[in-house]
């Protein structure tokens, strides 16, 4: 009887295979049928060599049904539920490899932010690509480790203090100030926030980077840049992150003011500052980094002797001040204010050489 009900539920996995791979919520129920009630016994030592075994028959890679597994039990974990029966397939919208990229975001990236992409992946809005972009921000955050391959270290414990009005903010490197979360009424979310830095042990230098690099996400700043509008033909063609310390910039982005525009993208370049000592210290170093761009930006966090240190630096120069604040927008990317405008200052040849061979490289994987 065991062997006739595992017959029927393979055969419908070789249907599903072949005619509706992309139903992959109901590839996770049939797996779920075989372990729990333990079918795979009849053809494997274990569920992991049945469920290999399975891929080979239907030439399939095993990840996938790994990766459908997995999704569903993440799925089921959001909704809050107990059991697969309980999903309905023609209304789930997301995919598993979504859901795979969520499962790493949700461990480090800022609560709010979790709580919006899962609330948009929910509704069937396709977050693959935004997805992306915030593991590659904020992986750099967990020092290299995974959750499963972590050091364990003697944490100090985070006592719930929830009662208390007064928090450090990420952005206040060295004040107490009110938190605005208290007011809003979102210090649970501001709490979780609190664990992770606690968890991962971050400076708050750290995750302002990784929120300013978040915000510089948007168009909107290099719109207002370009003194374009967003109903014209205005296109971001890349905007791209170096993880490591660059030989050129921290963030470089391309942009073209037209379709139709014919001369090379325009370059413009952002140095983030997250330490008021680098002003000083790095000076020359951010001055030099500005000669390769047609535009170029300090951020810095919104705060006022941030932006009092900035003013002075980009006096008499063509550096322009993006301030970035520790809230989100209307989507998954921090605030973003610029406080002045850089002006255009071409490049000189050489530089304009050095700076389109490096986003070459880039684009090509070589760096």
């Amino acid at each position: 009887m065991s062997l006739n009900k595992l017959e029927q539920i393979e055969l419908e996995f070789e249907i599903l295979i072949q005619k509706d791979r992309r139903n992959w919520l109901r590839v996770a129920k049939l797996l779920d049928q075989i372990e729990s009630q333990q079918l795979y016994k009849l053809r494997s030592r274990s569920f992991t060599e049945y469920v290999k075994g399975l891929a080979q028959k239907n030439r399939i890679n095993i990840s996938t049904l790994w990766r459908a597994r997995s999704g569903a039990k993440l799925y089921l974990e959001i909704l809050e539920m107990n059991h697969l029966d309980e999903l309905d397939e023609s209304i789930v919208k997301t995919t598993p490899e979504q859901l795979e990229t969520f499962s790493k975001v949700r461990t480090i990236a800022p609560t709010k932010i979790v709580e919006d992409v899962k609330e948009k992946m929910l509704k069937g809005e396709n977050m693959r690509h935004e997805l992306r972009e915030l593991w590659q921000i904020y992986r750099p955050l967990k020092g290299g480790k995974t959750e499963r391959g972590r050091k364990k270290e003697e944490p100090v414990v985070i006592t719930d203090k929830k009662s208390k009005s007064q928090f450090v903010l990420p952005y206040q490197l060295k004040d107490t100030v009110r938190n605005e979360n208290v007011q809003k009424n979102t210090v649970d979310t501001y709490w979780q926030d609190l664990k992770k830095m606690e968890k991962y042990q971050l400076s708050s230098e750290n995750l302002a980077r990784a929120n300013i690099l978040n915000a510089l996400r948007s168009e909107q700043w290099i719109a207002r840049t370009l003194k374009v509008d967003f109903s014209s033909n205005h296109e971001h063609l890349v905007a791209f992150v170096i993880q490591q310390p660059s030989k050129v910039v921290d963030i470089i982005t391309l942009a073209k003011p037209e379709k139709n525009y014919k001369k090379r993208p325009v370059i413009i370049g952002s140095e983030i500052i997250t330490d008021l000592s680098s002003f000083k210290s790095q000076k020359q170093k951010i001055i030099t980094k500005s000669l390769f761009c047609d535009y170029f930006y300090l951020a810095i966090p919104m705060n006022d002797e941030y932006i009092q240190k900035a003013e002075q630096f980009c006096k008499d120069s063509n550096l322009g001040i993006i301030c970035i604040g520790d809230h989100l927008a209307n989507d998954t990317k921090h605030i973003c204010k610029i406080h002045s405008l850089s002006t255009l200052k071409e490049p000189d040849q050489n530089y304009e050489y050095i700076m389109m061979q490096k986003v070459m490289e880039r684009l090509l994987g070589w760096n």
